[in-house]
């Protein structure tokens, strides 16, 4: 485990944290996702179609969430980007979490803001499905970790048999 991780396992003991990632948060992904979520050019959900799949081709037996967006950030960007890439692909999303508030992208608050932010999350009606199921958690880009762990305490306390969390980029 990398030191991040580490942290986050000091801070949720009961946890059996698991994150994949397909790339790299660099230069060019930081330039991708800004086209793509920020510009809003929706075409780029189809961009790593192949590589979403192959990841997901060893996790047919999974329940997957994606993060969700508040419903302002909703109508302001047109589509969840999570959503949406997993769609491209073909990947099958259970909503099992609702973004309760609308805070400021995370983006653009530095790490010990994102780091002390509020839980933003809430349970929806279709939780009681992940009790002793295996539950993979899927955001767009993993930064400091508190999005997925806000949302994995969430989950966390339906009882899946397994949760870890995947992003395309750390």
């Amino acid at each position: 485990m990398c030191d991040e991780c580490q942290q986050w396992q000091q801070r949720y003991p009961y946890y059996d944290f698991c994150h994949q990632a397909l790339f790299s948060y660099d230069e060019a992904f930081k330039e991708w996702i800004y086209q793509y979520k920020f510009l809003g050019d929706f075409r780029l959900r189809k961009t790593f179609i192949t590589e979403i799949q192959h990841y997901f081709s060893h996790k047919k037996d999974w329940i997957v969430c994606s993060v969700p967006l508040s419903e302002e950030r909703f109508f302001q960007r047109g589509f969840n980007q999570v959503e949406a890439f997993l769609q491209a692909a073909g990947i099958k999303t259970q909503k099992l979490l609702v973004k309760k508030l609308n805070n400021a992208p995370q983006s653009e608050k530095s790490r010990q803001e994102r780091l002390a932010a509020p839980q933003a999350f809430r349970a929806t009606e279709n939780m009681t499905k992940i009790k002793n199921q295996k539950v993979l958690l899927v955001d767009d880009v993993y930064t400091t970790g508190r999005t997925l762990f806000h949302a994995a305490e969430i989950l966390q306390t339906y009882q899946p048999k397994v949760l870890h969390t995947f992003s395309l980029a750390r």
